[in-house]
């Protein structure tokens, strides 16, 4: 229960701290470009030196009289100042070089998030950050389960982030900078079934740590004519069905609360009738 608060508690910070993130634009002595950023470069009455340009994916843009240049990793200002050395050595004096970052980089967060999308990749956005600009997790989010896909072909790489880490122990991946082009998925806990004598017979979704005793109580509770000791959950496991015990009446009556059992996808419970 306090690793889920504290969780819930540094969600909510990261939230707050993305709203105000997503309202400015990162300094351009801070923000260092990335491929796929739209640049918009000026020069003084050079208007044929007046150009918007993509950074391409191997970090360079072609510009007039330059050809090739190198930008990934520089701010705007180091751009510009780049771009003037390059032009006085040989074309002007003096030039007065402008540099505005137009668009950013995108990255996508998809899965089980309130807004998925597509995001502006600004300044050191982090995977915890992305997930708050999307709105952050849905009910049924797995927050163990989170895919970081990054790259194409035969370079591209699934890292797995397991944001329940964040705050408990130290994770690297939890936090991990975004790169352009970067998909987030976010994966779903699943469902559970609960059947027999309940009041409401159903399936339900599975919520993180979610108990047996906790399913029962979301299906209403049990009725008057529930057997809950002889409650059983069916779960399938590497192709098998496996029947798990769960004695719900003496654990509801002050027993050994450690009897409970975490459940899994698509496990199913089932509370039989009374015989008596």
């Amino acid at each position: 229960m306090l690793k889920s608060i504290k969780l819930f508690l540094i969600i909510a910070v990261v939230v707050f701290c993305a709203a105000a993130f997503a309202q400015t634009t990162p300094k351009e002595s801070e923000y260092r470009i990335a491929a796929n950023d739209l640049l918009e470069i000026s020069v003084y009455q050079e208007p044929d030196l007046s150009k918007t340009v993509r950074v391409s994916s191997d970090g360079t843009i072609t510009y007039p009289l330059l050809g090739d240049i190198s930008v990934v990793g520089l701010t705007a200002r180091r751009l510009e100042e780049k771009l003037r050395d390059l032009l006085e050595k040989d074309y002007l004096v003096n030039p007065q070089v402008s540099v505005f970052i137009k668009e950013y980089a995108k990255i996508s967060v998809l899965g089980e998030v309130k807004r998925p999308g597509s995001y502006e990749l600004k300044a050191n956005l982090t995977v915890i950050q992305a997930i708050a600009l999307a709105g952050g997790f849905t009910e049924k989010a797995d927050q163990a389960n989170i895919i970081l896909s990054r790259g194409e072909g035969a370079e591209k790489e699934n890292i797995p982030i397991d944001t329940s880490k964040i705050g408990v122990e130290s994770d690297g991946n939890a936090n991990i900078a975004l790169q352009p082009d970067d998909v987030i998925i976010v994966g779903e806990l699943g469902m559970v079934s609960v059947i027999g004598k309940v009041r409401n017979p159903g399936r339900y979704i599975l919520k993180e740590g979610m108990t047996a005793i906790e399913a029962i109580a979301s299906a209403g509770g049990l009725t008057e004519l529930a057997d809950g000791n002889r409650t059983k959950i069916i779960r399938i496991e590497n192709g098998r069905k496996k029947t798990i015990n769960v004695a719900v009446d003496s654990i509801l009556k002050g027993g050994d609360k450690s009897q409970d059992v975490v459940l899994k996808p698509d496990d199913t419970i089932v509370v039989p009738e009374s015989f008596f």
